[in-house]
């Protein structure tokens, strides 16, 4: 099989599990209907994935890693730290809105299945928080930001406050906007550190 057929079909495979896991639940989900709803034959799927956890982990790393391409390629339009932050928290509001069936999966679903810590999964984690990191720092560089700051502990804290926002969005069936947090959630966190 050529390999861009392969690609599509890995492709609209983790598609159809994203949108299956967010609506049946990770649990619930069977392979079967995975490959229903990617209208594939059932062992095509066990071709590309071990298995429903090997999809689950695979949809997480696949999305972690587009949206760190994706968010640090837009950040760096921006010419100061405090731009590079808001854009940063903006882009990941306007993301986790537009693709509801991803951020439930990768923020309800996900954590709850046990295999959430592994070493790549920790690794695209922690490349997310690292590029908040880079703007912090940035922003102490620039004379922007508090200098006594741990820039790695207020990523942390930036990242979990912003999935913590998206998760009670998603859990109280986002029945609001969330795009018109992004600012005072930026307003909160720029005025604990900003000189």
């Amino acid at each position: 099989m050529p390999r861009k057929k392969q690609e599509e079909k890995y492709d609209k495979i983790l598609e159809a599990a994203t949108r299956v896991f967010a609506r049946e639940g990770f649990h619930n989900a069977k392979i079967e209907d995975v490959a229903k709803e990617a209208g594939v034959a059932h062992g095509t799927v066990y071709l590309y994935f071990d298995g429903k956890d090997d999809l689950l982990i695979s949809i997480f790393q696949e999305n972690l890693e587009e949206l760190v391409e994706y968010v640090s390629s837009e950040v760096e339009k921006e010419a100061y730290a405090e731009g590079k932050l808001r854009r940063m928290i903006s882009l990941q509001i306007e993301l986790i809105e537009t693709n509801s069936e991803l951020a439930e999966l990768m923020l309800v679903e996900f954590p709850q299945t046990g295999k959430f810590l592994n070493n790549s999964v920790i690794n695209d984690l922690a490349a997310y928080i690292d590029m908040i990191a880079n703007i912090l720092k940035e922003g102490v560089a620039e004379g922007a930001f508090d200098d006594s700051i741990d820039v790695n502990v207020v990523a942390t804290v930036i990242y979990s406050g912003i999935q913590g926002i998206a998760t009670r969005w998603i859990l109280e069936e986002m029945k609001y906007p969330l795009n018109k947090v992004a600012n005072e959630i930026s307003e909160v966190f720029l005025s604990g550190i900003k000189l």
